[in-house]
């Protein structure tokens, strides 16, 4: 029982550090992961999520099926077949996300994003949310 909270300090000093290492000035707010399998390696300051993840920041609900937390990178890979990403405003789809600090992110392999009204489909789509959404 208590080896849970302790985990989450973990991760959530994780997502803390990396963050806030960031120079941009907006930053995610909210952030919660969830996943069948959490492999933290501190040589390589990684965090490994593995199987059914469900990865909330802000407004946004992404899934796929495996995921990795990089501080020494400074990102947040999201895989999938394909993995999805919703939102009020957005619905995308791609084979890997790719999220980083400054609320930027690439959607690779397959990627398509559906924004207000508009489609786009590619192989590779960076898209910046906005502070708004």
């Amino acid at each position: 029982m208590l080896k849970r909270p302790k985990f989450l300090l973990i991760i959530l000093g994780f997502f803390y550090l990396s963050i806030s290492a960031s120079e941009e000035s907006s930053t995610f707010q909210n952030i919660s992961i969830q996943s069948d399998q959490v492999t933290v390696d501190q040589e390589t300051r990684q965090l490994a999520f593995k199987n059914n993840i469900r990865i909330k920041i802000d407004n946004y609900v992404i899934k796929g099926t495996n995921a990795l937390l990089s501080q020494k990178d400074k990102k947040l890979e999201i895989f999938g077949k394909p993995a999805t990403i919703k939102s009020n405003a957005i619905d995308g789809e791609a084979e890997i996300f790719v999220i980083y600090p400054n609320k930027s992110m690439n959607l690779i392999g397959n990627a398509k994003l559906l924004n207000q009204g508009n489609s786009i489909m590619s192989n590779l789509i960076t898209y910046q949310i906005s502070p708004s959404e």
